[in-house]
């Protein structure tokens, strides 16, 4: 095998939004007292449309796409709030928050943000936060539904190391996995191989992307993935075609599973479909399909993104 240290570089590609007359907002919370509100425990939520949930802990600001610089100043979620004021932070919040409205680069044309300028801001006043154990991370998630950003307020006393924000705009790793409609991007921690629809088994033996082969050597898994290599190949495709079959693919990487697990990695078989169409003349449905390998250390509380295990092939992705 050779391992291939090909970089893709991508462009910024416009986003469309969702509707956002008003912002989703959860049950409305009870009033509570200067002392309930210092020692809540906060529940998890779910964002980017219920797509992804944040364990307790976790406040979240949702972020509109558009013109979203208005309701950040004028509308703090309760959780947040009460997080901040619990920790005394709730002025170094007032502060940032004024900052990234009067800085206009924080935002382009129809007051889209932009994420690496509101990311600069952010960094101003971070020790703030981090010296009253609070971690703030900006997050985007980008599907065909829609483009989704908030912000996480992570109390690290709280959760200490056993959560990583895995939508973290600061720690996206560069890996790309490329559908018809959208880009998938991962985190660092989380290392990903494609599997072509069209001559697959060749390119996987052939190739093996560099952030997989540095978590591999990292683990000493290079003899185990090798073997899964040559197992997936033989055994993970139709018997005529010999295209991939995800029911097999899915029993394939379920025996290594455990392997991998004892080193400090876990590995997951993922697919995402879409249908594309060919306007009156019909269409066809694109097939994507991926091995995720997570190192447990970087990544402890991430989950995969299109987990076959969880989606099925049948269903079309758009």
């Amino acid at each position: 095998m050779t391992v291939t240290s090909e970089v893709i570089e991508t462009k910024l590609e416009d986003e469309f939004f969702i509707g956002e007359d008003e912002p989703t907002e959860g049950e409305e919370l009870s009033p509570l007292s200067d002392e309930d509100a210092a020692f809540r425990k906060f529940e998890g939520k779910a964002v980017a449309n219920g797509s992804y949930t944040v364990p307790r802990g976790v406040a979240v600001e949702e972020l509109k796409n558009y013109a979203g610089h208005k309701d950040l100043k004028n509308k703090c979620p309760e959780d947040v709030r009460l997080m901040l004021e619990s920790k005394d932070l709730f002025d170094a919040y007032d502060r940032f928050v004024q900052s990234i409205v009067d800085t206009k680069t924080t935002r382009g044309s129809l007051g889209k943000w932009r994420d690496q300028q509101f990311i600069s801001v952010l960094d101003e006043f971070r020790d703030d936060f981090t010296d009253k154990c609070v971690k703030v991370v900006l997050c985007k998630r980008k599907s065909a539904n829609g483009t989704y950003r908030w912000l996480e307020f992570i109390d690290v006393e709280e959760v200490g190391g056993s959560y990583v924000p895995q939508y973290d705009v600061s720690n996206y790793s560069g890996q790309i996995i490329k559908t018809y409609y959208t880009k998938l991007k991962f985190p660092n921690g989380v290392a990903v191989e494609e599997l072509k629809q069209w001559g697959g088994r060749g390119k996987l033996k052939e190739k093996v992307p560099i952030y997989v082969e540095r978590m591999l050597e990292k683990h000493d898994l290079l003899s185990e993935y090798e073997q899964m290599v040559d197992h997936v190949v033989e055994a993970g495709v139709g018997r005529k075609l010999k295209n991939w079959n995800i029911k097999k693919l899915k029993e394939l990487i379920a025996v290594y599973q455990p392997m991998f697990a004892d080193k400090g990695v876990d590995i997951y078989i993922s697919h995402k479909q879409e249908y594309v169409s060919h306007g009156q003349h019909g269409g066809h449905t694109e097939y994507f399909r991926w091995i995720e390998f997570v190192d447990r250390e970087l990544q402890p509380s991430y989950q995969p993104q299109r987990d076959a295990e969880n989606k099925r092939e049948s269903c079309t992705v758009m």
